[in-house]
């Protein structure tokens, strides 16, 4: 979905090799808008800093939260190709997404900080990553309303969210981005522009995002991806 906009992206396999090109885009308005709390998180997993025990914790709890991922995507990642050519599965996930983000309305709002988070909460967060595998499936979204849910605060949920959202992002980058090598026919300054403007998108859409879990308003999101999904498979009727 989304490859017919580019000059010469009928050459591309219909599987995820351009979606994830894409969220490289968005992985970079990610390691923007939380450079602080990455470099802290750096500092601190390699011994500097005046927090080094929280930080390395955290690293901790972010390799922990993405072994699921890991462990469930990668064996049957070839089959998932077949799931992002066709449109059909991934409306029927919006339509999923939708109910995720709409339960988030049932929340009650707690504040609980990173430092609160326990590994049994990292690794349910990362359960949930995995299920986002799934084409339609907000990984963001899904894992943002299980973060409240446990507990943790707007902010410590979707810092959590977005801070595992760097290993995903590069572990299938790395896996699906070689597939391009052999592409024909791909205009590259087309690509590189897709790539901008997703860095674009995703530095206006994260901040927004943020923005309304702060504000309890999550589920605004639901009936949009109700739409989206219910127009898709009502185009299948036609």
């Amino acid at each position: 979905m989304g490859k017919e906009f580019l000059p010469g992206g009928d050459q591309l396999s219909a599987d995820a090799s351009l979606e994830v090109l894409l969220h490289v885009g968005t992985l970079l308005a990610v390691l923007l808008f939380y450079r602080k709390r990455i470099g802290r998180l750096v500092a601190g997993f390699l011994g500097k800093g005046d927090d080094v025990t929280h930080q390395r914790r955290l690293a901790g709890f972010i390799v922990l939260a993405t072994m699921p991922a890991v462990i469930v995507g990668f064996p049957i990642r070839n089959r998932l190709d077949g799931l992002f050519g066709s449109p059909y599965p991934a409306a029927v996930a919006l339509i999923v997404t939708g109910c995720i983000l709409w339960y988030s309305k049932r929340i009650p709002i707690q504040g609980n900080s990173l430092r609160e988070l326990t590994w049994k909460s990292a690794l349910i967060i990362g359960l949930s990553q995995a299920f986002a595998i799934l084409p339609g499936i907000s990984r963001s979204g899904t894992t943002i309303v299980v973060g409240l849910r446990l507990g943790l605060s707007a902010e410590a949920a979707a810092a959590f969210s977005f801070l595992l959202s760097i290993p995903a992002i590069l572990g299938a980058a790395v896996l699906k981005l070689p597939e391009l090598d052999t592409t024909e026919g791909l205009d590259i300054t087309a690509l590189g522009i897709a790539v901008g403007a997703s860095f674009l998108v995703g530095w206006a859409a994260l901040g927004l995002l943020v923005w309304i879990t702060k504000r309890g308003k999550l589920h605004v999101f639901a009936p949009y991806c109700w739409v989206v999904g219910l127009v898709v498979l009502a185009s299948s009727l036609f």
